[in-house]
């Protein structure tokens, strides 16, 4: 059934609140994995990647006090065209939806620069398409700032710019997303004797694509909603801010994760005693003349890291 603006509000502060505390529980897991974890391993931190977490979850909570402020403003005046009338809250809403998309974008295109070994040329194409989403989207915001629109957000004046702004953003995504995967793929064709770096890229190789496309699905839901003009468009939009600090720090987290269940595994050793008595002697009374001997061997395993190609270190969990 469909949503008149009010409803589609206090629906849409629920389910943001819940995402809200499922970002800031992942924000504290990445950052822990950020400052403390790779500091311990001797891994660089990433200054951008650690300010981009803590900008996302700011962001986060700063949309969530603002959905609470539009309410008590619409029940103070007890009218849905608060919603429709474009107060001060309703124009942060729009702003931190706008931040959150770019930095979450700005993010990806971070993470395909580290991967290709900080070469340009391989994100050219990404940071037109995030300068061509800036734009866009700062037009979005401009737009949707006069008060008294027929129809609020959902107005068909501004329709056409939304859905380009999240049409950059999916396709962004997709060609990122896309790079980085072919990259990791690449790398691990070239080091398949190599079994543990196999493993390792592998599984990096799943945690991107599953993350970008949780960010690329939430998009595309968004884009959805206000193509068809709907009110439900509310509630994707205020999901939306908290899935893209999800999608991040869940990559950072997973990968982080991965690497410490790498690390509580023993070294294994076998420790067979083999009594010299079960093999045949070249005189048979010499295993009755001497005592039992018994030789203990210990097998380990060591993987010299330092005949890897350069690029496999590349693939930090704070860096991907």
């Amino acid at each position: 059934m469909p949503f008149d603006p009010g409803t589609a509000e206090l629906l849409a502060q629920f389910f943001a609140d819940i995402l809200l505390g499922i970002h800031l529980v992942a924000l504290g897991m990445s950052l822990w994995s950020q400052l403390y974890s790779n500091s311990v391993r001797g891994r660089r931190v990433h200054s951008f990647l650690v300010i981009a977490t803590v900008a996302m979850g700011l962001i986060g909570m700063f949309n969530a006090a603002l959905g609470v402020a539009l309410n008590i403003l619409a029940w103070d005046r007890k009218t849905v065209m608060v919603y429709i009338d474009a107060p001060w809250p309703y124009k942060l809403i729009n702003v931190n939806i706008v931040v959150q998309s770019l930095i979450g974008d700005a993010t990806w295109i971070y993470r395909c620069w580290i991967v290709y070994e900080r070469n340009w040329k391989a994100i050219i194409f990404s940071i037109f398409l995030w300068i061509s989403g800036l734009v866009v989207s700062t037009l979005v915001v401009v737009k949707a700032g006069p008060t008294h629109r027929f129809k609020g957000i959902n107005d068909p004046s501004l329709t056409p710019f939304i859905g380009s702004a999240l049409v950059l953003t999916v396709v962004l995504n997709i060609v990122t997303t896309t790079l980085i995967v072919l990259r990791i793929w690449r790398v691990s064709r070239g080091i398949r004797i190599y079994i543990v770096g196999q493993q390792r890229l592998t599984y990096v190789m799943r945690i991107i694509v599953e993350s970008g496309l949780l960010y690329t699905l939430s998009a595309i839901l968004v884009l959805m909603t206000s193509v068809f003009k709907s009110n439900l468009d509310y509630i994707a939009g205020h999901c939306f801010v908290q899935m893209i600090g999800i999608s991040f720090n869940l990559v950072i987290v997973r990968f982080d994760h991965n690497l410490a269940d790498q690390r509580t595994y023993p070294s294994q050793a076998s420790h067979i005693p083999v009594p010299l008595s079960t093999f045949p002697a070249s005189r048979p009374s010499a295993v009755h003349s001497a005592p039992m001997v018994h030789i203990r061997v210990s097998q380990d395993m060591v993987v010299d890291k330092g005949s890897l190609p350069d690029r496999v270190h590349e693939f930090e969990p704070g860096a991907v």
